[in-house]
């Protein structure tokens, strides 16, 4: 967890207005969260902070591309990402203050912010659902050797009729016309 340190943002030293911050997201970042969906990318995160006397307002844009699985044939190929979002973090001297998704409460204290997990959190949302080379990937095919057995495994109409036809179904089918 000591690489993390990186992805802080130290706000007590700054002065008043707009602020730019990059941060370079790899493999190693990726492989301090155990399960990840994500497990490999390179990704640029440019934080754009804009600090106010009681609050402070964050842009981040986050580009590049993650190393995703097909769904289909299991194979890994890279998609490209674009991500714009925007979090609000207010300063509070309560502890009862609850943060949200788009708001973060801290007590005046602090002195830093800790983005590591939110830009872990918004790249893995930002993953599609349904994972598929020809869909995501750029200039990539799903892999023809498993497409080909994968056919083979699926079986026939027919062979699906066979499997239906069980005599205890028949059997209650006699019951129901009574």
């Amino acid at each position: 967890m000591n690489y993390l340190k990186q992805y802080r943002i130290p706000f007590t030293g700054l002065s008043l207005g707009t602020h730019d911050f990059e941060f370079d997201i790899d493999k190693a970042f990726f492989d301090c969260y155990d399960y990840s969906i994500v497990k490999d990318g390179n990704l640029k995160a440019n934080v754009n902070l804009l600090k106010q006397e009681n609050m402070m307002i964050l842009q981040f844009h986050i580009a590049g591309t993650v190393m995703l699985t097909c769904d289909v044939c299991l194979s890994p190929f890279a998609s490209k990402t674009d991500i714009q979002e925007r979090l609000i973090v207010k300063f509070t001297d309560e502890g009862a203050a609850e943060s949200t998704e788009e708001i973060i409460v801290l007590a005046k204290h602090e002195h830093e912010l800790d983005i590591a997990g939110l830009l872990y959190e918004y790249i893995n949302v930002a993953v599609p659902h349904y994972m598929k080379c020809s869909e995501q990937g750029e200039n990539v095919t799903c892999d023809e050797t498993v497409l080909a057995k994968l056919s083979n495994l699926a079986p026939t109409p027919e062979q699906a009729e066979e499997k239906q036809a069980d005599p205890r179904w028949d059997a209650l089918k006699k019951i129901k016309y009574n």
